[in-house]
């Protein structure tokens, strides 16, 4: 996926402030960071995703093509984030596909996975760790 490309996906899809919950860090997409996901019932079954935007409540992702055929209401759990220091406390964490997108002019499949059971407590430590990165 081109940047310009991708930066006006996120700008029409994703970026509609009015209806985020959470302030959001933008990666990207060249050099993101990656989440390694596992299964919850194959632990052994592993796939990573670059990163394009993390907030306390989740993630968008994206992977070529081909890589995986996830669906919204799949399961994951995000065993850890390379690439991006500050991120290592994030492992082992519940989530859910909310969204998949695929659209013909793009070479990858973008997702968004919403985290679930984490504290109030990690999503005010994953918020400084936005803040911090924002300044």
């Amino acid at each position: 996926m081109k940047t310009g490309t991708y930066l006006r996906f996120r700008e029409e899809f994703m970026d509609n402030s009015e209806r985020r919950r959470y302030k959001r860090m933008f990666f990207p997409i060249e050099d993101g960071p990656v989440a390694v996901f596992t299964f919850p019932n194959f632990k052994d079954r592993i796939f990573s995703a670059v990163i394009m935007d993390l907030s306390p409540g989740g993630l968008g992702l994206t992977v070529k093509k081909g890589e995986t055929s996830l669906k919204a209401g799949d399961c994951l759990i995000l065993a850890e984030i390379k690439g991006k220091k500050g991120l290592e406390s994030i492992t082992n964490l519940k989530t859910e596909v909310k969204w998949v997108q695929s659209f013909s002019a793009f070479k990858h499949v973008l997702f968004g996975c919403e985290f679930t059971g984490i504290t109030e407590a990690f999503m005010e430590d994953i918020q400084s760790a936005i803040n911090l990165w924002s300044l």
